[in-house]
């Protein structure tokens, strides 16, 4: 599957300078956990503009691509739209339960937060 959201280039046509490398690949992204060592927390909050209820999953910790994998599942499982804001995935409605039953499936060690 390729992930159209991630630009290689970033825009730079050509550079002259023997040592330009693209940002990126200063960027250490830290390797992605398997599903049993993380531990992820589920909570619900209102939107500040409008109110709307939505449901934040934080606690993943992993290379940016295997999160925009996991928020695609998560916004196919639960039927809601979504999406990723640093290291957690907002989802649209409240969808605990279904992604906290989705995710526990998979093996991830999941908790509701305390409100």
């Amino acid at each position: 599957m390729v992930n159209k959201r991630i630009s290689r280039h970033d825009d730079v046509t050509y550079s002259t300078h023997p040592e330009f490398e693209f940002e990126y690949e200063n960027i250490r992204e830290p390797d992605t956990l398997p599903p049993e060592e993380q531990d992820l927390t589920i909570s619900l909050s209102k939107r500040k503009m409008d109110g709307c209820l939505v449901t934040s999953v934080t606690g993943f910790s992993g290379k940016r691509v295997d999160l925009l994998d996991l928020e695609q599942e998560l916004k196919n499982v639960c039927r809601s739209e979504g999406t990723t804001r640093m290291y957690d995935v907002v989802l649209f409605r409240d969808v605990r339960k279904r992604a906290y039953v989705y995710l526990r499936n998979q093996g991830y060690k999941v908790r509701f937060k305390d409100s």
